[in-house]
């Protein structure tokens, strides 16, 4: 069974090719010359004249001088021209890198931004739910809000209408100028439905101060209806604080 040849044998002698070729004609050059002296004799060539036998060396050596400067020069040529191509090569990879790197940067930045806005857009559904539940516990506490009517609204509020909760109040405040009053007057008495109006208003604070940043949403919340409602429920709480002392100063009179 014979053994395969590597695939890059025949590159590899073609590569060498000019080393062989030089050591073939030194070497046929050496033993030209030996056969020459032989022929000549040792004794007549060192009985020339020094100026003769200096020309003669010269003449011997130069050819295999030249011929190895030249293979040299070559040769330095030839790893001069591979180590450029391995450079490009280098600098090739080296921009692909590069270019990898800036692709995977760009796709981790937006990843990292479309993970915010899910983050965000969880964080406002969590706080639209907490001021349902808020209107939700204020309604029930004063009234407005009935047990039928309760699980329609939360209804309506999973399928989008996030005012559901707060129309009651608005339609009510529509017909009852006072509503605002009579609320705080009612909360006061009515530590549930205090702690829960106070949390809407410091709820719907901290949504808007989220917010902040974008102009569209901060303006439609703060003009539809959980806007108006805040600011029903705010002067409602400012009402809520200031009963105890009217009730007090009706006591003492």
């Amino acid at each position: 069974m014979s053994t395969p040849q590597p695939a890059n044998t025949w590159s590899d002698l073609i590569a060498r090719a000019p080393f062989v070729i030089v050591v073939a004609l030194s070497t046929a050059w050496v033993v030209f010359v030996l056969a020459y002296l032989a022929r000549t004799g040792l004794d007549a060539v060192m009985s020339l004249p020094i100026a003769e036998l200096a020309s003669l060396l010269v003449a011997i050596s130069a050819p295999l001088l030249g011929l190895w400067l030249v293979t040299a020069v070559l040769g330095q040529r030839a790893e001069l021209a591979d180590l450029r191509r391995r450079l490009g090569d280098m600098t090739a990879q080296s921009r692909q890198s590069l270019q990898q790197a800036e692709v995977q940067s760009r796709a981790m930045l937006e990843m990292e931004v479309q993970l915010k806005r899910s983050l965000s857009g969880d964080t406002r559904r969590l706080a639209l739910q907490d001021l349902a539940s808020q209107t939700a516990v204020i309604g029930e506490c004063l009234g407005i809000l009935k047990a039928d009517n309760i699980d329609i609204a939360w209804a309506r509020f999973g399928s989008g209408d996030i005012g559901a909760f707060i129309q009651p109040f608005l339609k009510f405040a529509s017909e009852h100028a006072d509503l605002a009053d009579r609320m705080g007057e009612a909360v006061a008495r009515d530590p549930t439905a205090r702690a829960a109006l106070a949390g809407f208003v410091r709820r719907y604070e901290r949504l808007i101060a989220v917010l902040a940043d974008d102009k569209l949403a901060l303006e439609t919340l703060d003009e539809g209806p959980l806007g108006r409602g805040y600011q029903l429920f705010k002067a409602a709480e400012a009402r809520a604080l200031v009963a105890p002392l009217d009730d007090a100063t009706n006591d003492g009179a």
